[in-house]
């Protein structure tokens, strides 16, 4: 990709942010660690990513706009100490973007046991049963 026309001066593959469509070749599409993105390539952000690109694919191959909009949604379990883990998601420009606190209230700032539980037990588990098979889509949950 990097010394092709599909890429930017980085090397990734140009996409528009919003919708991971490229922004000169309207038939190419790119998410995760090839695409131009400016957040972490993370699974999480992949898992936010990958329904916003079949979306706008099916879309554009029924002769419409794209549909979806990627927010830049990411998310770093980080280990601060021996079971205990801080949770640190967001999106586009830093700004937060918590699932615990805005479900539960939650706050994510405080490393956590939990957090540390959904890193070494949930996280892998999920990965190898659904994430790989298309069927997880990181806080919205399974993808039917």
């Amino acid at each position: 990709v990097k010394n092709s026309p599909l890429a930017d001066r980085a090397g990734f593959v140009d996409v528009d942010q919003a919708s991971l469509r490229h922004n000169k070749y309207g038939n190419v599409w790119s998410a995760g660690d090839a695409s131009s993105l400016p957040t972490s390539k993370t699974a999480a952000a992949i898992t936010s990513q990958a329904p916003v690109l079949v979306r706008g694919l099916l879309s554009v191959m029924e002769g419409k706009e794209p549909e979806g909009t990627y927010d830049g949604y990411t998310s770093c379990p980080l280990l601060t100490e021996y079971g205990k883990v801080l949770l640190a998601e967001f999106k586009y420009g830093g700004e937060p973007k918590e699932t615990f606190g805005s479900l539960f209230g939650i706050d994510q700032a405080e490393p956590r046991r939990a957090f540390y539980h959904l890193k070494k037990d949930f996280f892998p588990w999920v990965y190898y049963k659904s994430m790989v098979k298309g069927t997880w889509a990181g806080p919205k949950g399974f993808i039917n």
